[in-house]
């Protein structure tokens, strides 16, 4: 079964790799913060916000950093850490799933992308567009963040309710539901999912 490893080691810089399935519970852990951008009525593109667990915080800076103690990272940084841990996630959608009444909306090129450290901590915070903006309304639109493979656990940061931002947003709700319709790993584990209605 296809997996990936998400750069556990920086270097490797996300590589496809085939790992058993019993080995593919989470290695990685990422707390989530998501706003949906509205324009003329409108979702056009999410706003999010990635905190990434300590180990694979440290891992990361440790090949950024050839070994130095970092506390602030610098433009150099931030560009060895998008090209090299970051940019192949487009390969896997940036993890993001936009589910709407007919199916699925395709999501563009990620832009804005910028890591900063809190604390001990690696940040990710970038803007996936969605290819052509959808409408909540007649029917709701539901989004999701996680990893198809289970490699990655991927979560809404506790006490962090999804926003709703720009034109055409107001008198519009976003609720965090279990996801039954899409379970991951061999269907034991169901993913969050935001529904946004109008």
């Amino acid at each position: 079964m296809p997996r990936w490893v998400f750069g556990a080691a920086f270097g490797i810089g996300l590589l496809g790799v085939t790992v058993p399935p019993a080995e593919a519970h989470p290695h990685v852990w990422i707390d989530y913060r998501l706003t949906m951008l509205f324009e003329h009525g409108q979702i056009a593109a999410l706003r999010q916000n990635w905190s990434f667990d300590e180990d694979f915080s440290a891992a990361v800076l440790r090949d950024v950093a050839g070994g130095k103690a970092l506390k602030k990272l610098g433009p150099k940084e931030v560009k060895a850490i998008e090209q090299n841990a970051f940019s192949n996630l487009k390969n896997y959608g940036y993890f993001t799933h936009v589910f709407v009444p007919d199916g699925t909306a395709p999501t563009g090129v990620v832009t804005d992308f910028n890591a900063v450290l809190a604390g001990p901590k690696l940040v990710y915070t970038f803007t996936v567009p969605l290819a052509h903006p959808v409408a909540p309304k007649p029917g709701p639109v539901g989004i999701g963040v996680w990893d198809d493979t289970y490699y990655v656990d991927v979560g809404l940061a506790a006490g962090s309710a999804p926003e709703l931002q720009g034109d055409g947003s107001a008198g519009c709700q976003a609720v965090p539901i279990a996801d039954h319709q899409h379970p991951i790993y061999f269907g034991s584990v169901y993913p969050t999912v935001v529904k946004v209605t109008c």
